[in-house]
């Protein structure tokens, strides 16, 4: 998997080249990795970002979700439900 600096940088490349729309910057990566996010994201470099971070868990959780109730589509709004905020 694409490491959390690396991942953050192409994001930062992205953000800082084209002209500002609606959009999130989400790190999805194993729980187990939560504290590095959060470290790496609150970086300066990182921090106008506004990362969220959606662990494995949350994401296999969901997954089931739409699985059990045949969910086809879900809002940026219920998604969030699911992801942390993580800049300070």
């Amino acid at each position: 998997s694409t490491g959390v600096t690396s991942g953050l940088t192409r994001m930062k490349n992205f953000f800082d080249r084209f002209p500002p729309f609606p959009t999130r910057y989400v790190v999805v990566a194993p729980d187990e990795d939560r504290n590095k996010v959060v470290k790496e994201a609150n970086k300066p470099q990182f921090a106008d970002l506004n990362t969220k971070f959606f662990p494995y868990s949350a994401v296999e959780e969901l997954y089931a979700l739409c699985q059990k109730r045949k969910i086809r589509g879900v809002t940026e709004e219920f998604l969030d439900c699911y992801m942390e905020t993580i800049v300070n």
